[in-house]
């Protein structure tokens, strides 16, 4: 079985979304990266982010301040699992990084000004949930007739 991941697509009141840049982790380092994590056994993805945002930003949030917005089926090598991008509509306490053994910086980027160095599923996501569209598909083959 694959693992799942959730992640959280969370905005300033300037407009500007929240990115970390990886460090020390399996793939993708010093890019900039949506926070979350992975779906535990036996955790739902809201549970995932709550307890994520907790632990790497130092904020709380509530299961119902979450709104689902962009499923992705993604490819990466030989993994394949489900991305499940939500927005929150409300936390409490101060954003800091909590896990700076893996995030070495955290910024917030206007959303028409994204870092060159990102995750690129990621920067899909971001612009899929800003054009509305809730299903997408990253690093698979396209069919050939």
């Amino acid at each position: 079985m694959f693992p799942n991941f959730a992640l959280l697509f969370l905005l300033n009141p300037a407009k500007e979304i929240l990115l970390l840049r990886r460090i020390n982790t399996p793939f993708c380092n010093h890019c900039y990266s949506l926070p979350g994590g992975k779906i535990e056994l036996g955790e739902s993805a809201t549970a995932t982010l709550i307890r994520e945002a907790k632990h790497g930003l130092g904020i709380i949030i509530e299961q119902k301040d979450l709104v689902f917005r962009h499923l992705m089926s993604r490819k990466c090598n030989d993994p394949e699992f489900f991305a499940a991008f939500f927005t929150t509509l409300s936390y409490t306490g101060d954003i800091i990084n909590k896990e700076p053994d893996r995030h070495d910086d955290m910024q917030w980027f206007a959303l028409n000004n994204l870092p060159k160095n990102m995750v690129d599923a990621h920067r899909q996501a971001i612009e899929m949930m800003i054009q509305g569209t809730p299903y997408s598909e990253h690093g698979w083959q396209v069919a050939k007739n």
